[in-house]
Formats: structure tokens, sequence, C-alpha cells
């Protein structure tokens, strides 16, 4: 094949004449963005993001437009293009409306992902709350407590009610781990041998050890005081912080492999030079321990001492001669602090001095409102002129300067100003002064310093000017932080201090997001309100006696209510949107562009889809994928200009139109415009993991994703590689893969007691089915006892309960199974062809055809259509053939097996004959058909075609017209061979696997049996002549509510395994969660086997494989995603007497799950 050879950024390619510069770049893997572009779709080029540089060419090229040529010299990445880049993603995000991140989050210093914990808290997933905290902020436990949580400032649900309480459902989670003896610990990669001195053992030393320790590295923290926790333990009193949830926390870290060293003053017990020679790095965060003075007359008095001082007395139990009366100067949280620990002291009147109003205090309003509870006297708009010392050279008195406040300042606060001549006086034995700290730098010589002594260093890397010393906290910058705002320090000097290591250089950035600051009470004005829980806090009288916590935190149930309260700000498709990734590759500014916004509204009238044009980029892929890869056309550009936008035609809700919710339009947004509903408790935009399995529904057997969070499950997507789907996946897939875990699943095993079923425990459920069976065996004989299987059992299931009953030698079917009506004529029971030979067929028949039952099948059949393939309709009339676009000849039928009989006929007619068994009484009884013009027609397209192939449902034509199939294939000699045979389409994901495996009967088999064991399916058929019946589902169907014992059944989400799907592709089902059933469906029989003293010894599922392995070869482990058998030849040919009935007959799916989301989507017409 000829070639064209280019190259692209200095590297030497080839393509194919017609390929255009994207395919041969994404081929060579060179990265060009798009977001408009799609292989299945036709060219649109709406984004302008893959624009590239032609030498020799003046204007800039579209890569997914332009198709390559000789010689090409192609640059993707010069000045100009990233430019060009940068401006057009800017243009589409200056028109857009929406939260990329929750206010929450954004305002975190260390951003954390309120939103995240908070919602994954809302469904009871705990455990992954918390990891997702420690993430962050490896002393939730603390900062839970002490946090002066700017996130819940910011939060909307103000603007309904109350803030959400993130703080409190931080240290939920984090007491929860702390107390359930196995506390959470990160991975820990291998160690590099390189080693990190951080001088300071407080919440800012703590945290970076933590962080650098996960990434492998010898981490040490030499601390000057007796422990570590630094303000944490020595700043922050007992009532707000216990100390013993402190020392937990540190000693989780303390286990991650954390040297740390106590008592040891750096300058004094061991020299800064020794420890920078003796270590990779050296970080310092020595914290800003030496209290601010007022400036004023007599502050060096005797019984003036600093907050911080104070405070760190109390804590190492040192004596301090308080005296009744007790002034504190200031009003941050410090001295809130401060004024309550006095009281607990006994001081009887304690004084809050703040040079302005109890509004403008910087100190938490539940601090305030405590201490004023707790007897506390605020003296507002009043500052400290004058400390006056008694005889004895102690404190006695402080002067007052009366304050007003008067215009702004810088920061928008009002400035404080003395009102002339007014002072005051009053009588105190001790003054605290808590109006800051500042850093004590003089034992750090070689450091720059700033003009208040703390210690300098780059902002953006964190490094001092001395090479391989780091910095960070309150010691640097002259910088003033709350404990959250060192931790997040810590993440960012920990990433810098990894990369120095390394020797490279890494420069924080803030990353962009786009916000949006118009949402008002007035948008919220549909929400209930609904206020914080109560907590339970010890009243003001008991607070002052002790420095007992507080309060206690939320309970279980608090905790999942205030977590619901979340109003989901953030976009949920955060974490996969190409539009902000590429943003802050492009580093854009899209505020250059802004101008008036138009508001849309959201619609959400669709029961699985979530519209939000504001977020719309009009890249078109929702349309285009819509109309030209499903053929529904549901959606569509309306309008022209500026107005234009993506909606359902005519004006009508998505839901009212032709869309058939298979979802592809959610799954190819590249923003947030379009959005799956789920059914979790609280929609949380999470970094999700995924499993690729295979969707347990029809018998295509599409490839899926499951996109789970810890043991959330949280939605499906399509897998592009999958070889049968290609990146498709139908309503089902898509919408139905959690149908088995929601709230009303079955968890418990039940027994009827008189005549109610019961709540039990397994070993008596199962205890009494063995019982039964043995009962009814001995009765009636080994026949009139049965076990059915749902073949949406996995193989490796289905093979566990066979052996069951092949131990109890009864029966065993499967309600879903239709009589084969190939088998009678072809011999064999299986799917002749593959759905792939439909691809390169000339001609394609479909009998009794309903899309969606298989809609991805349906697809393919749109596909045959493009490639050139004739596509042929036969269809009683009440079964249309619609949404799928297909360019096809159909014809429109009564309901009756005579009108296949037509297309045999006509082949006679044209003179096929055959020389098989039963082809003469099988010609007699044509004799009296009349074929019409239209199935003659039909007929000779389908006779004279090279290749040819006939597609039917099993479990929609009747066995009889089955068989008609197997023998017009045969008269014709389209089978046995390549794309010239029959695709026979099974109901179920593993109908065909069940077949293999020997379980052949359908409900027929029924007859005479007085015992079933139910296995997963809800059939509609009369078990009123049991007299025991057994059900083992997901839920408690019809059948399990008539059941004498019901057990829960897990589903494919949980399961690993295979199945085989209609074309016999063997296919691998994998675990994305685990569900909480104690016994999963493969031990049921497994348990039982035991039971009756016939161990099958099976510990796990991949037992029961390795055992499949060797005694059936179709299911070697290397046969998985590999067709078995191949095409198919007839092994015992025959035509039979074909009697006359009707032609279609659907035969209701014994799934439960699958009835449930039919329902749903098709609302009935399946």
């Amino acid at each position: 094949m000829k070639k064209f050879r280019l190259n692209i950024d200095g590297k030497e390619v080839f393509g194919i004449p017609g390929q255009t510069i994207l395919e041969v770049a994404r081929e060579n893997d060179v990265f060009i963005p798009t977001l408009c572009f799609d292989e299945r779709t036709k060219i649109y080029g709406a984004c302008g993001l893959c624009v590239v540089e032609c030498e020799g060419m003046p204007k800039l090229l579209k890569a997914c437009a332009t198709e390559i040529s000789p010689n090409m010299i192609i640059k993707t990445n010069t000045k100009r293009v990233v430019e060009s880049r940068k401006t057009n993603l800017e243009l589409l995000l200056s028109n857009h409306v929406g939260d990329c991140r929750p206010p929450c989050a954004l305002a975190c210093p260390a951003g954390t992902d309120c939103q995240g914990y908070v919602g994954l808290i809302a469904n009871g997933e705990y455990e992954k709350a918390l990891e997702l905290v420690k993430d962050k902020i490896p002393l939730p436990a603390a900062i839970g407590r002490v946090c002066p949580h700017p996130c819940e400032e910011k939060c909307r649900r103000s603007l309904v009610d109350e803030p959400i309480s993130i703080a409190n459902l931080k240290r939920f989670v984090a007491d929860r781990d702390l107390k359930g003896g196995n506390s959470y610990i990160p991975d820990i990669k291998a160690d590099t041998n390189k080693s990190v001195a951080i001088i300071g053992g407080g919440p800012m030393g703590l945290s970076s050890a933590y962080f650098l320790r996960q990434k492998g590295h010898d981490v040490t923290i030499i601390e000057s005081m007796p422990r570590l926790g630094g303000m944490l333990r020595y700043g922050i009193p007992e009532y707000r912080l216990p100390k013993a949830v402190l020392d937990e926390e540190i000693k989780l870290i303390e286990s991650m492999g954390v040297k740390m060293i106590t008592n040891t003053k750096v300058g004094v017990d061991v020299s800064f030079e020794k420890i920078r020679r003796e270590y990779d790095a050296v970080l310092l965060g020595i914290g800003a321990w030496v209290s601010t003075g007022v400036r004023c007359k007599g502050e060096d008095s005797q019984g003036v001492i600093g907050g911080i001082d104070f405070l760190r007395k109390v804590v190492r139990n040192e004596e301090i001669d308080l005296g009744e009366n007790v002034a504190i100067v200031g009003g941050g949280n410090t001295a809130m602090d401060a004024c309550r620990t006095a009281v607990r002291l006994g001081a009887k009147k304690v004084y809050n001095i703040y040079r302005r109003t109890i509004k403008e205090m910087p100190a938490d309003e539940m601090e305030i409102r405590e201490a004023q509870e707790e007897g506390v006297r605020f003296e507002n708009l009043t500052n400290p002129i004058g400390i006056i010392p008694g005889e004895d050279g102690r404190v006695s008195k402080i002067e007052l300067q009366v304050m007003k406040l008067g215009e702004p300042d810088e920061r928008g606060r009002r400035r404080p100003v003395p009102v002339e001549g007014q002072t005051k006086v009053l009588d105190v034995d001790t003054v605290i002064i808590a109006i800051g700290q500042q850093v004590d730098s003089k034992l750090f010589d070689g450091i720059e310093k700033t003009r208040k002594n703390s210690l300098v260093y780059d902002p953006e890397t964190y490094m001092t000017a001395t090479k391989g010393v780091f910095a960070c906290g309150d010691c640097g910058n002259d910088k003033v932080s709350i404990a959250v705002e060192s931790i997040a320090d810590a993440r960012k000097a920990a990433d810098s201090i990894n990369a120095y290591l390394y020797g490279k250089e890494l420069k924080y950035k803030k990353p962009y997001v786009h916000e949006r600051h118009d949402l008002t009470e007035d948008s919220f004005e549909d929400r209930e309100r609904k206020y914080r829980p109560q907590l339970k806090e010890h009243s003001p009288k008991e607070r002052k006696e002790h420095f007992l916590e507080i309060t206690e935190g939320l309970t279980e149930e608090q905790a999942k209510d205030e977590a619901r309260r979340c109003l989901e700000c953030g976009c949920q498709k955060f974490h996969e949107c190409k539009l902000i990734d590429y943003a802050n590759i492009y580093k854009v500014e899209p505020e250059r562009f802004e101008g008036e916004k138009v508001i849309l509204p959201i619609e959400d009238s669709h029961p699985y889809i979530l519209r939000d044009m504001n977020k719309c980029i009009l890249c078109g892929l929702c349309v285009r994928t819509c109309d030209e890869v499903m053929g529904v056309g549901a959606l569509g550009l309306v309008t022209r200009g500026f107005d234009t936008q993506v909606q359902p035609a005519l004006g009508l809700g998505l839901e009212e139109t032709s869309c058939i919710s298979c979802g592809q339009c959610v799954s190819i947004c590249p923003t947030g415009a379009l959005q799956e509903k789920t059914n979790l408790k609280k929609n949380v935009p999470l970094e999700k993991e995924t499993t690729i399995t295979t969707c347990s529904y029809c018998s295509v057997g599409c490839k899926i994703e499951l996109k789970t969070y810890g043991n959330l499950l949280i939605k499906s997507e399509p897998h592009k590689e999958g070889h049968v789907n290609e990146g498709l996946i139908c309503g089902r897939g898509k919408w139905a893969f959690d149908s088995a875990i929601d709230d009303d699943r079955l968890k418990k095993p039940h027994m009827r007691v008189d005549g109610q079923l019961q709540e039990c425990k397994y070993r008596d459920a199962l205890t009494i089915i063995a019982k039964k069976v043995e009962v009814i065996k001995s009765k009636y004989g080994n026949d009139s006892v049965a076990l059915s299987i749902s073949d949406r059992y996995t193989n490796e299931e289905a093979y566990a309960i066979k052996k069951l009953a092949d131990l109890l030698e009864v029966k065993t079917l499967c309600f879903n199974h239709r009589e084969s009506g190939l088998n009678k004529v072809l011999g064999v029971n299986a799917s002749p062809n593959s759905m792939d030979e439909l691809l390169a067929t000339d001609v394609i028949l479909a009998i009794g055809f309903k899309p969606e039952n298989n809609p991805i099948l349906g697809i393919k059949l749109k596909k045959a259509a493009k490639n050139g393939t004739k596509l042929l309709f036969v269809n009683p009339s009440e079964y249309k053939i619609s949404n799928y676009g297909f360019d096809a000849k159909t014809v429109y039928t009564s309901n009756e097996v005579s009108k296949i009989k037509e297309i045999a006929k006509a082949l006679i007619d044209m003179g096929k004959t055959s020389d098989v068994e039963g082809f003469g009484p099988f010609k007699a009884s044509l004799e009296n058909i009349e074929v019409s013009d239209e199935i003659r027609e039909i007929a000779e397209i389908y006779a004279n075609a090279k290749k040819a192939m006939i597609v039917f449902q099993q479990n929609m034509v009747t066995t009889d017209v089955a068989s008609l199939i197997g023998e017009i294939a045969m008269l014709s000699g389209h089978i046995g061979s390549p794309r010239d045979g029959i695709l026979q389409v099974k109901p179920k994901c593993n109908s065909q696997g069940l077949i293999d495996l020997g379980v052949t009967d359908g409900r027929e088999a029924l007859k005479g049996v007085k015992g079933l064991l139910c296995f997963g399916e809800d059939p509609d058929v009369d078990l009123s002549s049991l007299e025991f019946l057994m059900v083992s589902d997901t839920h408690m169907t019809k059948t399990a509510m008539g059941a004498d014992v019901v057990l829960p059944a897990t589903s494919f989400a949980s399961t690993f395994g295979t199945f085989t799907n209609t074309e016999r592709r063997l296919q691998r089902v994998n675990p994305a969660m685990k569900e909480n059933v104690e016994v999963p469906n493969w031990k049921i029989p497994t348990i039982l086997s035991k039971i009756y003293e016939k161990d099958f010894g099976f510990t796990c599922i991949n037992d029961i494989r390795l055992e499949l392995n060797d005694v059936n070869e179709l299911y070697r482990e290397g046969n998985v995603e590999q067709l078995l058998g191949g095409v198919l030849k007839p092994l015992q040919p025959k035509f039979v007497y074909i009697p006359d009935g009707l032609m279609v007959t659907p035969l209701k799916s014994t799934d439960n799950l699958m009835n449930k989301i039919n329902e749903e989507i098709f609302k009935g017409l399946i």
C-alpha cells in the first residue's frame, strides 16, 4: 500500500493517503487537543483546538479536517499554535457559566475536596471519605475541631438556611477512623534512600512529614518541645482539642516510619550546619512562638504575659498566678482561648479588650458566643494605652482609650480611631496580650530574614536562598496563618522538596477553575429549609468548671442527614472535563473576552439525563453522535449566531422525542453540559476508578467501564476498545448497571414461618433447603426436584449450581430458554455465525426483529448498510423498525408462520432444492402457499446474493420459525461458511453459556417437579403445584414472595468470571465493588455440597474457574475474549414439518432486573 512520508515535530512518520493529520499524529503518540472530534462521526472542526502549523502554508490547519500530503512538515506546538489554542479556549470559556469546583473547596486553604467527602458521607462511604480528607489534611480529627472553617463561610447552603457543618463532618469520619481499631494509613512508596529533616513538629512539620514519607523518603522531625503538635498542642486548650486525639493522629504518622526527636533545640542541642550535612534536604517549620506586645507604657510589668505563653504554661501544668481579675487584649481565637481558659482557672472577672466592635472580631463566632455564655466581659472599642503596676511592681490597672470606627482601611475594615478625651480604667491582676506572634529565628544565622525577623523563602518553590533548605508555615515571609493554611503549605513544600531530591524544580501555580458569582437567595427559593443538627454539649455552667471537650460531635444519623443538605455546587464532570484540562495546559485568561452572559435554565425532565446548556461549547458531538452513530436524531442545533443552542427537536422535552435513553450524548460530552442522573444519595464529583467488565443484560456482550470510588458504584461508560460494541452501549448498560444494589435489594435470608417470610440465619435457611430436597426426592423420585439457573449468572456460578444438580441427580433448566429451532434442523444449539460477519456480508435478512431488544446490534446493522450491505426486514406489522436510521427494505405482514413459509416457497419456485433428509415432505407442505410480490422480491434478493445472513432473536420468534429459518438457509445454500449463514440472537448475557454447560431445558422441564431451587429467575409461570420453593435473587420478586426460603443474590458488578455471548465469544466479567451480601451466588451450592457431605472444595470463584478449565475445553482461560468454535456447519441437517402458527411470540425475560429497566427505558415496548 502506498504511504506518504511526513514530519511531525521533528519525527519522521508515515501515513496512508486519505488519513488526516490528526489520525497520523495519534498513531504516532503526538498530542493534539480536540473537543469536537470523534472518529465515529463526520468531521466538524468547530472547536478549533486541533490547529497545527505546516511549513509553506500561511494559515494554520485544522488537523482533524486536513488530509495529509507527501513530505508535509508539521509543527503542533509553536508559539503561534499555542496562542491560537489559548484564544479559542478563552472564547469558549468567556460564555461558560458554572462552577468547576464548589466554593467550599476553593475556600479551603488546603484545597480539600469538601464536596467530595461530604458526598461520600451522605452515601455512607465513611472510610473513603476519610481517605479523601487525608489526601490533603493528615490531622483531620484535630483540624475538624479547631479549624475556623473558611469553607463554611463560602458554603452556598447559607443562601437557603445555614452552611453545611463541613468541619464537624470532617471530625466525624476522623473520629470514627480513630475509634475503629484499624485506622487508615496511606500507601508508602519504596524507599528512595533520600533523607529529609524537618525542624519543628507543629501541624506544618507533621503534615510535610506525612506527605514526604508517602513518597518513600526517610523523614525525621526535630522538635524543641517535649511533645509534638506545636500550636495544636500548646496553643489550643484541651476543651477545644483533647490532646489524646492529637496524640492518636501523631502516632499514626509515626507508624508510617517517620522518626520523631523531641526536646532538641536546633542551634543549642544540635547545630543547624550538622543537620544540613546529614540530610539531603531540610524544611524549617519553627512557627511563630514569640508573643507580640501592644507597645504601651507598663507592658513589661509583672503579671503581663503573652497569649501563647499563657496557653503553653496551662498545657504544661506550670504554675500561673492569675488573681481574680484578668484582661485579655485581642480579638482572635487565641484571645478567646485565653479568656475562656482564664474562666476555667477560676478568675472572677475576665475582660476582653478589642479596639473594634464585636462584629469585626476575627475570632470564630461560636468562640465569641461561648465566651459570652461563660461570663467573659467584652470591652469593645477600647485599646490599651497604659498598664499601671501596683506598689509590688505587679500590674494593678489597665488604662483604655475609647475608640470609634472611622473610614475603611485597605482591606475594607473600618479603621478604629481614638475618641478624644475619653478613657477608662479597669482593675486587673493579670494582663494577657494576644494580638499576634513573631518568629524566633536568631539561631538560623545563614538564612535570609525579613524586616520582622521571619525567614525568607520563594513562595513558588518554598526554598530559601540557601540551597536545599526550605521553609513554610508561620515562620516565613511574615506570614500569619491558621493551622489548615500551614498544612496547605506543607503539601506544596513536600512536592517541591520531592522534586528537588530528584534534581528538578517545581513551582506551585494556582490552577485555573471557572467560578460563578451570580447566585443569590432567589436562586434556591425552591429548596426546603433544613437546619444543622444540634450537637450535644456541656452547659456554660458545666464548662466553666472543667477542661472537658465541649461538644460530642455528630452521630452517624446526624452526619448522613447533614451531608445530604449539600447543594452539589461543583461540576459533576470536573475530573473528566477536557475543557478544564486544556484550560490549564494553555494557561487561559478568559476574562479578557468576557461580556454579558445569558443564564439558561437547567433541564432535568429526562429520567436519566440532566442538560445544563450554560456549560455547552457547541462542539456538536452530542448532536452528531445521536444522529450519525445512533440514527435517532433527538438533538439538534437551533437558531444561529450567538443564540445557537443544542435542543431537542420542536422545543420538546428530551423525554418527549425519539430519544432511546442510550446515554451516548452524555458519554461523549467533553464538558459538564450533559450529565448523568445517578441513584446515589448525593452526587459526588470524584476521580473514579475504572473496572472493565461485560454488560449483564442482552446477549450482545458489550464491554463497559464501571466507574467506582471505593465501594460506591457511580456510573457506567462504554469501553472504547470493546470488540463487540466499539465504544457504544444502550440504555440498559448505561443506566441499569446499579439496579442490583439499590436500596430495596435483598441483604438477608428469609424463611416462611406461620405463612410469613421472616429474616433468618443462613445456616438455618440452607439446612432447610437440603432437608426439603431430600424429602421430596424420596417421596416422588429424582425428577421431582429441579434447579433453575438464570442466564444472567456467570459460567462459573452456573457451573457450581449445575454441579450441585448433578450431585443430587436432579433436573436443571432455565425458564428463559426457548426450545432451539435451529437445533431441530441443523443439529447445533448455537449461533452459526458471528456479529462482525454482518459488516462484510452482501445481504442481511432480519425476521421478527425488534431493535430495542439489542440496540447495539441495531447499530451494527446500520453500519453494515453504510458499508453497502442490503438490509431486508420481514416483521409483523405491530413490530415497527424505527429509531436507527436503517436504509432497508421492510415488509410488514400479519403475525403468521405462513409469511415466512412464503420465503421458502419462493426459493423452491426459483429452483432451489436439497438432498437433505426430509426435504420432500417439507416441499410438499408448502404446495398451497401463495407468495406475495413483496416476499418474492425479498426471497430473490436473499437467494441471489453472493453472501447472505439471516438474523433473528430466539425469544422473539417461535421455535417453529427458528427451524424454518434454518431450513431457508439450507435451501438457499447460505449456511456454514463465513459471512454466509445465520446470526441467532440469544436473550441474555449468558444464555449460550448455560447451553454449553449442559443446561438446555426450558420451562417445559417443570412437568412433574415438586421441589424447585430457583437461582436468579422470576418466571411468569404457575408454580402452585410445588411443595417447596427456594428463590435466590437480588430483590424480593413476585416469585420470591411466594417462596418458602429466599436467599440474597449478588450481581455482576461484584462478580469475577465469564459470560458467553450470543456469538459464542467468551467474555470476562470483573468485580467493581463488594456487595453487602454474606454468601455470594457461587457459595450457595458450595455450602449445600458440604451439607450433603460431598464438599466441592471451592474456596473462591477462581477454584471453580480452574475446574471449569479442566472439564470443559471451551472455557479454558486462553479462550477468554475469543470466539468458541468458529463458523458452525450443520451437524445433523434435516428438514422438518412446520405447522401453522404465530411468527412472533415474545418470551418475557425471567430476569427481574431486565424487566425493570425495560419498563423504565422502553416504557413497556419490550
